[in-house]
Order: structure tokens, then C-alpha cells, then sequence
């Protein structure tokens, strides 16, 4: 699970090793690893819930026209990384 500490508005705060804590907001692109080892990489399109333990992320994966949405407790701890920024 990654840990989201806030939630600000479009966007989440998680915890990271490498970065202490990492802003990620609708719009950036992303990588993740799911608890089944599926590698998942996308732009976010939203977020959803307010409550750090229950955010879902929806997203557009990379190469895909359709929208994803991914629980974070789904997520493996430490995976969650910003790929790049899009302006």
C-alpha cells in the first residue's frame, strides 16, 4: 500500500523513500506496481476519496484511450513514482 499522508486538492502527498514527501497532481505521469506484480504506467486524470488509506487514482494508461482506477492499498509500497510532467 502507498502511503498518502494528504490530499489537497487535485492532487495527493505520499511518502517516499528517495524524496521524503512527493506531491502528485492530475496530470503528471506515473509508475506503479500493483500487489500482483502488473507493472502500470499512465497519465492521472483524477482522484477520488478524501480519505488518504481509501484514494483511488484514475488514470489513462500509457498508449491506452481508456480510463483506469487503481486503489492505492493496491499499490506496492514504494512503487508509486512521478515519470515526468506535462504541461
Amino acid at each position: 500500500m502507498i502511503n498518502v499522508l494528504e490530499t489537497p486538492y487535485k492532487s495527493i502527498q505520499v511518502e517516499t523513500k528517495e524524496n521524503g514527501i512527493q506531491t502528485i497532481s492530475e496530470g503528471n505521469k506515473i509508475s506503479f506496481t500493483t500487489e500482483n506484480g502488473e507493472l502500470k504506467e499512465g497519465t492521472i486524470t483524477g482522484f477520488v476519496g478524501s480519505k488518504p488509506e481509501k484514494v483511488e487514482i484514475e488514470i489513462i494508461p500509457s498508449g491506452e484511450n481508456h480510463k483506469e482506477i487503481w486503489k492505492v492499498i493496491d499499490m506496492i509500497e514504494g512503487s508509486l513514482k512521478l515519470v515526468d510532467f506535462i504541461y
